[in-house]
């Protein structure tokens, strides 16, 4: 036994304990979803929504190119996991109610690391998505960790901000942190050793990097606000800007005024969110202007001081990355 928070000792391994133990030990971890009329338990979980629609996303953390577990914690795998779902539903102009999580752990794993990987999203759930729970998920075994989690979300009676509604004269904007995420993964890239690693971790834009906080809560704002289209910047400003100028056929010309660097460019993972909104006068206060929107100029989709960005290197893609994020 290892004292009055735990039934079973944190250093015995899945094996030993078996699939029902565990999930007996993490599920009183977990927040339960409100909106929930049939939780965790069954084989499928009921839900009342106040919308009638209901906006749902899924998302992979897979450990080697999405994580590296000398690099995080699994409290800080389970909160990032939180993270980069809850983004995508902010990003239509929703509210998070709840998650289906769905883990498989690899041989070696114990009854600690699944606790630990329960706080973290315990802890998401608390920081980004106050209101929102888990719903149900699963448990399984697999050569390395992977963490599956569905997300779903309550419009409240508002039309779904898509990525297709920019316009000719709108304004871009962004709230959250621009390549914060990979300045520290570059950071984490240069630790060679236990030792370095540890020292790297002490770096704010490290610890962004492996537990990123993004604005949830901004999504819903910046829908009432009027914005004409948002998105999640999951895998870099260009790429994921070149996707809402090809799904509103538009161009995106980024202010060349501002302080552009390669990490704010090209790095992927902040998950801030970048909308589009008629005039300057109507940008929340938790936005910044970045750029405007303008007519379609041939295929070029993002444009920097007249340069187009369209071929420029960079931006996530699991198929080409050598490493970890």
């Amino acid at each position: 036994m290892a004292g009055p928070e735990n039934t079973w000792d944190d250093a015995l391994s899945l094996q030993e304990v078996g699939e029902a133990v565990a999930l007996a030990e993490i599920l009183p971890l977990l927040p339960a979803a409100p909106l929930a009329s049939l939780g965790p338990g069954d084989d499928a979980a009921v839900l009342a929504t106040s919308d009638g629609r209901v906006v749902i996303s899924c998302d992979m953390m897979i450990e080697g190119p999405d994580f590296r577990t000398d690099w995080s914690t699994m409290a800080d795998v389970g909160y990032k996991a939180i993270a980069s779902n809850a983004a995508d539903i902010a990003a239509m102009g929703a509210t998070p109610t709840g998650f289906e999580i769905a883990v498989a752990a690899p041989a070696g794993a114990t009854l600690g690391d699944v606790r630990q990987l329960a706080r973290g999203f315990a802890e998401g759930i608390q920081a980004m998505t106050p209101g929102a729970g888990v719903l149900g998920g699963d448990l399984s075994r697999a050569p390395v960790w992977t963490i599956a989690v569905t997300v779903i979300g309550d419009l409240a009676g508002r039309a779904p901000v898509t990525r297709s509604g920019a316009r000719p004269g709108d304004i871009l904007a962004v709230s959250g942190e621009l390549g914060l995420s990979h300045e520290g993964l570059t950071v984490l890239r240069g630790a060679k050793g236990a030792a370095e690693i540890r020292v790297a971790l002490a770096h704010p834009a490290a610890q962004h990097h492996v537990r990123p906080t993004p604005p949830i809560a901004k999504g819903v704002v910046a829908a009432d606000a009027g914005a004409t289209a948002m998105m999640d910047i999951s895998d870099g400003l260009v790429l994921d800007a070149r996707r809402m100028a090809n799904s509103s056929t538009v161009s995106l010309h980024l202010d060349p005024g501002l302080v552009w660097s390669t990490h704010a460019l090209f790095g992927g993972e902040d998950h801030g969110l970048l909308a589009c909104f008629p005039r300057e006068e109507s940008l929340p206060p938790s936005f910044r202007r970045i750029g405007w929107v303008r007519a379609r100029q041939d295929d070029t989709a993002v444009f920097l001081e007249g340069t187009d960005l369209q071929a420029s290197l960079g931006g996530w893609d699991p198929f080409a990355a050598k490493d970890a994020k």
